[in-house]
C-alpha cells in the first residue's frame, strides 16, 4: 500500500510545512516526514547482526547497536553523564539541568519536559481513558493506574507491553509453580 501523498502547507512570509496525512505530524523538510511514514508501517528492514531484533529506521538500529557495545555517544555539557540517544540525553538536560518545560498545555498552565506527559495530562481535559482493564468495566489515563488497578484482580500483573486500547491480563500463578 502506497502511503498518501502529503501535504504541503505553506503562508506568505512562513517556510512550508510537511504534513503527514495519517496524523498531526508537521515538518520543515521532506526528508523527514518521509522518516516519519515508516512509523505508520510494520516494515522493519534494519537488523541487528547480535541479536535479530529489526528496526525502522537505521538510527534506530545504530542506538541498539550502542546498547550491546556499551557506547554512550551523547554526553552532557553539564555532569558526567552519557546516553545512548540524543533523546535521552536532551531528558536529561531538560530535568536536571535547564529546566525547560517546552511542552504546555492549551487548556491551562500546566507545562511538561515530556510530550508524553502532556499527552496524559491533556486526558485530565478530555476524560479519555484508553487504558481498558481485561477483567472488568475500569479504564484509566494511563497505564501506571491501569497496573495498580489490575493489582485488585491479582497479586501480580503481566505488562510486558502495554499501550492505548491494550489490555493487561492477570498472571495466573498456577501456570508457573510446575
Amino acid at each position: 500500500m502506497k502511503p498518501p501523498k502529503p501535504t504541503k502547507i505553506k503562508k506568505k512570509g512562513v517556510k512550508k510545512t510537511f504534513q503527514c496525512e495519517l496524523c498531526s505530524y508537521t515538518c520543515p523538510r521532506r526528508s523527514n516526514l518521509d522518516r516519519h511514514m515508516k512509523s505508520h508501517t510494520d516494515e522493519r528492514p534494519h537488523k541487528c547482526h547480535l541479536c535479530g531484533r529489526a528496526f525502522r529506521t537505521v538510527t534506530l538500529l545504530r542506538n541498539h547497536l550502542n546498547t550491546h557495545t556499551g557506547t554512550r555517544p551523547h554526553k552532557c555539557t553539564d555532569c558526567d553523564m552519557a546516553f545512548v540517544t540524543s533523546g535521552e540525553l536532551v531528558r536529561h538536560r531538560r530535568y536536571k539541568h535547564t529546566h525547560e518545560k517546552p511542552f504546555k498545555c492549551s487548556m491551562c498552565d500546566y507545562c511538561s519536559v515530556e510530550v508524553s506527559k502532556l499527552k496524559r495530562h491533556i486526558r485530565s481535559h478530555t476524560g479519555e481513558r484508553p487504558f481498558q482493564c481485561s477483567l472488568c468495566s475500569y479504564a484509566s489515563r494511563d497505564t501506571y493506574k491501569l497496573k495498580r488497578h489490575m493489582r485488585t484482580h491479582s497479586g501480580n500483573i503481566l505488562a510486558s507491553s502495554i499501550g492505548p486500547k491494550e489490555v493487561l491480563f492477570p498472571v495466573v500463578e498456577e501456570y508457573f509453580t510446575n
